[in-house]
């Protein structure tokens, strides 16, 4: 089971949209389940419209992060992906523990327990350095990092090195980290910011997400994208591309 985490310290960096087609791309591949650590659950949303509200509040990964549910009470298994769900009442971890360490290490644990289930665990992740931030790094064997073209990009890559930096240091194990251009264009400017991403010659950058509105649109009415579109075909290679960085030994018989 290889753990794939999306974060960026940016809001609006296509965190939770990448995270749904990199799952449902990864998906075609091998089980995977999606794990949301974000309270603003959009990953949640996406692939569970329609999942009673009374059952994701008494079964999420908050109970999970607290030791009162067991994993298998939280993940709600489906056709496509499974899924730990997450809601506003994450927002309440801070609060109810000092512990950021030992919240991680249980996280960490009880993944191991359905490690025999999944090849792939795909984990959205808040955007901002907050307890389930640091977990989501410290169980990933890849930290995805959507970069969209703000001008901000460059200073939020930094933040979320910097803390990438202080998890490493904390658990004393090393991250595999990767850039993804998401949703540049072809302008100067665009090509600038993904020049400054590629000068950074220790952290690969993966091919970039297209601009699309399709993916936009699909997103928001929680619908897969259309099968052999252009954007398809952009989170279909992202998925290749994800497995070849943390299963190089892999052979592709789709290839």
């Amino acid at each position: 089971m290889k753990v794939i985490t999306v974060s960026n310290i940016k809001g609006g960096s296509a965190k939770s949209t990448t995270a749904i087609h990199l799952a449902t791309a990864l998906a075609r591949r091998g089980k995977t389940l999606v794990i949301d650590l974000d309270m603003q659950a959009d990953l949640t949303d996406f692939f569970l419209p329609d999942y009673p509200i009374e059952r994701l509040e008494n079964h999420n990964i908050l109970s999970l992060l607290l030791g009162r549910s067991s994993i298998e009470d939280v993940i709600v298994r489906k056709t496509l992906v499974d899924v730990i769900p997450a809601t506003l009442t994450l927002s309440k971890l801070v609060r109810v523990t000092e512990d950021p360490l030992f919240i991680s290490q249980e996280f960490k644990k009880t993944l191991d327990k359905v490690r025999d289930q999944y090849s792939y665990v795909v984990i959205d992740t808040p955007g901002a350095a907050k307890y389930e931030l640091t977990s989501a790094l410290f169980v990933a064997n890849l930290v995805v990092i959507p970069v969209t073209p703000s001008k901000w990009a460059i200073r939020a890559v930094n933040l979320l090195l910097d803390e990438i930096s202080a998890t490493e240091n904390l658990f004393s194990a090393k991250k595999m980290t990767a850039f993804l251009p998401s949703l540049f264009g072809t302008s100067k400017k665009h090509r600038e910011i993904i020049d400054r991403l590629k000068q950074i010659e220790e952290i690969p950058t993966l091919n970039e997400i297209p601009k699309s509105e399709s993916i936009k649109t699909k997103t928001e009415k929680h619908e897969p994208l259309k099968k052999d579109s252009i954007p398809w075909f952009a989170f279909d290679r992202l998925a290749d591309e994800v497995i070849k960085l943390i299963e190089p030994e892999f052979r592709f018989p789709f290839a």
